[in-house]
């Protein structure tokens, strides 16, 4: 007797552990009066959002330079055909400086560097600086038709016209660089 005795209590006591683990959940639910401590997923650093070609132009102008007409290319009217492609610059805008004597036929998408300026915007830093060194090796090969004054910071690059002055083309640089920051 004492082993079925022994067995039943153990059964009793199984039953009771049962019962008791099944209902201290909620018990323990009740009893918290303080929300569980939820873990935030790490979200990522949103990358910011290059200011475009007009929109610095536009800035440029706004700090007194002497921006005349402008004009923006799009990816069917960009002359290079290098707006939106891989690697190349993402927004382009061109401007007659109204210091510079430029040729009248120049309008539109036909406005030069020479006749002002022009920003590139690319997508990041690194296309820029390829960009730029590109240009560079053009502007600074020898042939005045080429020469430009030329600043890049981050995504963009300032082209301005060598018909200006050092201290002109200085005024598009600060201004510039204060607009890309």
């Amino acid at each position: 007797m004492k082993t079925k005795g022994t067995l039943l209590c153990g059964l009793f006591v199984l039953l009771c552990l049962c019962a008791t683990a099944c209902g201290s959940t909620p018990q323990t639910t009740q009893q918290s009066s303080t929300p569980a401590a939820t873990k935030a997923a790490p979200t990522a650093t949103p990358t910011p959002t290059p200011l475009t070609a007009t929109q610095i132009m536009n800035v440029l102008k706004s700090k007194g330079l002497p921006i005349g007409e402008t004009f923006t290319y799009n990816e069917t009217n960009d002359l290079n055909h290098l707006l939106g492609r891989p690697g190349q610059y993402i927004s382009k805008s061109v401007w007659k400086d109204t210091r510079v004597h430029a040729q009248d036929t120049n309008t539109g998408a036909n406005i030069a560097v020479s006749d002002g300026g022009s920003i590139e915007v690319c997508a990041n830093a690194t296309d820029a600086q390829k960009r730029f060194k590109y240009i560079q090796a053009i502007s600074t090969s020898g042939a005045a038709m080429f020469a430009e004054y030329e600043y890049i910071s981050g995504p963009a690059i300032l082209r301005v016209s060598s018909q200006l002055t050092p201290t002109q083309a200085k005024e598009y640089e600060d201004a510039f660089k204060q607009s890309v920051q």
